[in-house]
């Protein structure tokens, strides 16, 4: 503890942010193995963002219990938790089969769907409004540094045991990571309440408040659309990069790794800049930019060199992986101490719901029609949704 009896900021950072990465590294696992695991699956490649999306089925509904589990466990037990599940989740995986698949997807899920709930309520109680992007954005670089930690190790570790092994061994280091962070369980998780109800008796009362305010509701509307053009295009990146440009699977994974490395440096940029001017300018900026470059995917073919490639992945990671940590450091400033653990689950079961809704429809469209087009459409919403919450942020009041 700390003077003022709080609990050590650094502390609670760093373990958000390293058990946040290791449940993306897990959910990223399948969509970074796509070309060599569909071949097992006997599925295309470009259909794995129905994976994705069973993925933030159950990623939305673990998010509705996420302030219940969070008031009585705590942010680090319940973190530590979720890892449990990432971990069956990879071992499930690690079967081979459609069905397993399946399973490890809703797993997986159901891990990832407390983790804001939980560093939100933590990190809120220690930070100054209006001054929250900064922080914020250092534990959401969770996000791109898990994903670019599995765009290089999973590949690899596939060319050593095969894809199957290397769902297996991830799942070996979500346990690691579990046990890592248990020394500091008791500091973090002090302002548990172990009687606290397990089970929400409104799942939707998060929804509902963020649906009652108009700013919380733009946050809500941009985190559905922001969310979805992340995930349906981070999703199949590495298939995209391999149908479209005629790359190796490795080559598109170190691709999604640059944007990913991108994302980290920008994420911590943004989070400056947003403490420093209007979080709302950011965001809406964001949109635009991440739009802008799901346009310049369109134009990709074999004729692009690798620098090209790897140029394009980081205009999409400085933009398209980057908005999350303004956008929840927003929500915890609207909502405020009190309201923080209900609003961001409200506004996460928003962003699950177009992390679900977004890649499958994106698999649709390609399978329709081409990636062109659905590359447009996802770009076309994200251009209007970086408008709209920026009128709306400036406009209305809670």
């Amino acid at each position: 503890m700390n003077e003022q009896g709080q609990p050590p900021l650094v502390a609670a950072v760093v373990t958000m942010l390293a058990t946040y990465a290791t449940i993306i590294l897990a959910s990223m696992t399948l969509p970074v193995l796509a070309p060599t695991a569909s071949q097992t699956l006997e599925i295309p490649a470009r259909y794995i963002g129905l994976y994705a999306a069973i993925l933030y089925a159950g990623a939305a509904l673990s998010s509705m219990a996420a302030p219940n589990i969070v008031a009585r466990y705590g942010a680090l037990r319940t973190s530590q938790g979720g890892l449990g599940f990432a971990a069956a989740g990879l071992f499930v995986l690690a079967v081979g089969t459609v069905a397993s698949a399946v399973l490890s997807a809703v797993l997986i899920g159901l891990a990832y769907g407390p983790g804001n709930t939980a560093s939100g309520r933590l990190l809120t109680a220690m930070t100054t409004p209006g001054k929250r992007s900064g922080i914020f954005s250092i534990k959401q670089t969770s996000v791109p540094a898990g994903s670019a930690i599995c765009g290089v190790a999973a590949p690899l570790l596939a060319l050593k045991f095969g894809w199957q092994g290397a769902a297996f061994a991830l799942g070996l280091v979500c346990l690691v990571v579990a046990a890592a962070v248990q020394p500091w369980r008791a500091v973090l998780d002090s302002g548990r309440e172990p009687a606290h109800p397990l089970l929400p008796r409104k799942p939707l009362a998060g929804v509902a408040l963020v649906m009652r305010g108009p700013r919380l509701r733009a946050l809500g509307i941009t985190g559905l659309v922001y969310s979805g053009m992340q995930y349906a295009f981070g999703a199949v990146m590495v298939a995209f990069f391999v149908d479209r440009a005629g790359v190796s699977a490795l080559e598109a994974g170190l691709v999604l790794s640059a944007a990913m490395v991108t994302s980290v440096i920008a994420r911590l940029a943004w989070g400056y800049v947003a403490d420093r001017t209007r979080p709302d300018i950011v965001l809406g900026f964001l949109g635009l930019l991440t739009a802008a470059s799901v346009v310049a995917a369109v134009f990709v073919d074999a004729g692009w060199s690798r620098l090209a490639l790897i140029a394009l992945g980081c205009w999409f990671g400085a933009a398209g992986f980057s908005w999350n940590g303004v956008y929840l450091a927003l929500v915890a400033d609207i909502a405020g101490p009190e309201r923080v653990a209900a609003a961001t689950s409200g506004v996460m079961t928003f962003v699950f719901v177009g992390s679900l809704a977004f890649p499958a429809l994106f698999a649709g469209l390609i399978a329709v029609s081409g990636y062109n087009a659905a590359l447009l459409s996802v770009a076309a919403a994200t251009f209007v949704t970086g408008i709209y919450v920026y009128v709306r942020l400036s406009q209305a009041r809670p």
